[in-house]
Order: structure tokens, then C-alpha cells, then sequence
């Protein structure tokens, strides 16, 4: 299974979300996103969508914040990260299915950064959830404060990155003529960019 990635968007500009452009769809997903806060409260919903972002009440989700109790929510319209909110920076990774009859199951894990300096740990925050749609693959995710806004905005260079498994992960193309030696073995091999291997130089 190769990893590819789907999509980026990084932002040139403050604002309360950041959408991927639509993506082709792949079975399996991660997604990565790293909010930078402009200051005050920040927290983070993610969404999904085909073609657009599904903003009805689809979703379903169970947490927990710094190890505490698990908080059920049922009936969302967006996976909420957890129940503080952060003012300097957040990170999260999370996995997701896609699988168009299915329910699109996820798993996510973040932290933030709580405030600023080494003498204040940061939080941690456990989601499973899931998109209830079971008739179409998602091809855009959201995430932003847009579901309960604060008063903090995802700062530039905030980024949403997805990869999927059925990506093609792009090949290196390297110069044809160019040779290699085999320091264990002792050989020399010449790249043929032709036929795409490499050629032992007898």
C-alpha cells in the first residue's frame, strides 16, 4: 500500500477554517493539521464532504481530555477536538476510512500547547468518531472553529494536509548515465532512466 498525498492547503491569510481543495477519493487517510492562533480562543472542529463540506448534524464522536472521562456526543455537524480551547498552537493527526457504504470511522489524537512556556504542560485530547454517511466517499475535509466560534482565528501558515493509499507517490527521475558503487559488494552499477533500473557495470 503506498501513501500519496491528496491534498495541502496552507494559509495566506487569518480566518476561522481551512478547506481542502477537492481531492481524489482513497479508501484509507490520514490528515494532519497544525493551527497557529492569532490570539484568544481557538477550538478546532474537523468536517467532510463530497464535493462540499456536510455541515448537518451527521456526525458522532467519543472523548476525552488529558486522560478524564469519556464525554459522548451524538447528532454533530462537525467532530469537535475537545472541550478547552487553545490560545498559541494546536497539532493533531488523525486516521480516517472512506469507504462509500460504510460509515467513515476516525481516530484522532491532539495536543496543544495550553500557554505558552515550559513551565505550563500541554493538553492531550482522544477522539473516535464518525461521519454517518454511507452512501458517497468523502473528497474534502475542513477544520476550523467555525461550528462554536471563539475569539482566536488559525493565523497564517496554519496547514490541513491529507494522504490516502491509493495515491501514486511520485517517482524521482534521476539523469541516465549516473552510477552508483556498491560499497558492501564492491560493485558499480549505471542508471538506465530508459527501463528504470539499475545496470551492474561488469
Amino acid at each position: 500500500m503506498a501513501w500519496a498525498r491528496l491534498a495541502t492547503k496552507t494559509l495566506t491569510t487569518s480566518t476561522d477554517t481551512i478547506t481542502t481543495d477537492i481531492f481524489t477519493a482513497s479508501k484509507f487517510n490520514q490528515f494532519m493539521v497544525n493551527i497557529i492562533n492569532t490570539g484568544g480562543d481557538f477550538r478546532t472542529f474537523n468536517r467532510v464532504g463530497d464535493g462540499t463540506v456536510d455541515t448537518g448534524s451527521n456526525y458522532a464522536q467519543r472523548y476525552n481530555t488529558n486522560g478524564g472521562s469519556d464525554l459522548l456526543n451524538t447528532s454533530l455537524n462537525g467532530f469537535l477536538d475537545w472541550n478547552t480551547t487553545e490560545s498559541v498552537q494546536s497539532f493533531e493527526v488523525a486516521y480516517i476510512i472512506n469507504i462509500s457504504t460504510q460509515e467513515k470511522l476516525a481516530m484522532k489524537w491532539k495536543v496543544g500547547s495550553n500557554t505558552a512556556g515550559a513551565g505550563n504542560s500541554p493538553n492531550r485530547n482522544e477522539v473516535v468518531g464518525k461521519w454517518a454517511n454511507t452512501s458517497v466517499q468523502f473528497t474534502v475535509i475542513n477544520s476550523g472553529d467555525a461550528v462554536d466560534p471563539k475569539a482566536g482565528s488559525a493565523d497564517v501558515d496554519s496547514n490541513l494536509m491529507v494522504i490516502g493509499s491509493d495515491g501514486t507517490p511520485s517517482v524521482v527521475t534521476w539523469q541516465n548515465g549516473l552510477e552508483f558503487h556498491e560499497t558492501d559488494t564492491n560493485k558499480d552499477y549505471v542508471w538506465n532512466a530508459s527501463t528504470n533500473a539499475w545496470i551492474q557495470i561488469t
